[in-house]
């Protein structure tokens, strides 16, 4: 499981340094969050965003999910898709924050770890803050928590382009 992690963790960082004239357009993101899931989590981790030329986002994720139960430091790690429908045309998409200060996108993501999955729907302004709420069904036990119940979360969605443009990559 660390080896499939680490496989697409190096994929979301290529794909994230790619771009295409046309298609697709992605952007490499780094979130950091807060969710709650019969425990309270911190949440980090690379996430890329496929910008389409009509401004909605594909979201691809993979997080970290942290706590401590029972005294003891836990992990979860988890893999997310969902589709992010934007309120607003945009019309650069090169750099697409500068326009998304405006505008409101309504989320849908499934989110998976090695012990549940997790549909979620919610709201992100700006493309970065997103508050979101979904229910997890538990299909493994875990040692110390459960993974079934209503989850819930905010998390911020740090866009790298303006680190990237400043250090000369793009």
């Amino acid at each position: 499981m660390k080896k499939l992690f680490g496989i697409l963790f190096l994929f979301l960082i290529g794909f994230g340094q790619a771009q295409e004239k046309g298609g697709l357009m992605s952007h490499l993101l780094i979130n950091v969050g807060y969710t709650n899931l019969n425990g309270n989590y911190f949440k980090l981790g690379p996430e890329v965003y496929l910008t389409q030329p009509n401004g909605n986002l594909i979201d691809l994720s993979a997080t970290a999910n942290m706590a401590y139960f029972s005294d003891k430091f836990v992990v979860v790690p988890e893999l997310g898709i969902g589709y992010q429908f934007n309120a607003k045309k945009v019309k650069n998409r090169i750099d697409p924050y500068r326009e998304y200060v405006n505008s409101t996108f309504y989320l849908a993501r499934v989110n998976v770890s090695p012990w549940n999955v997790t549909p979620e729907i919610g709201i992100a302004l700006a493309g970065i803050l997103e508050a979101n709420i979904g229910y997890s069904f538990q299909f493994s036990d875990h040692k110390y928590t459960s993974f079934d119940g209503i989850k819930f979360g905010l998390t911020i969605h740090i866009p790298t382009i303006y680190f990237v443009s400043e250090a000369g990559l793009y």
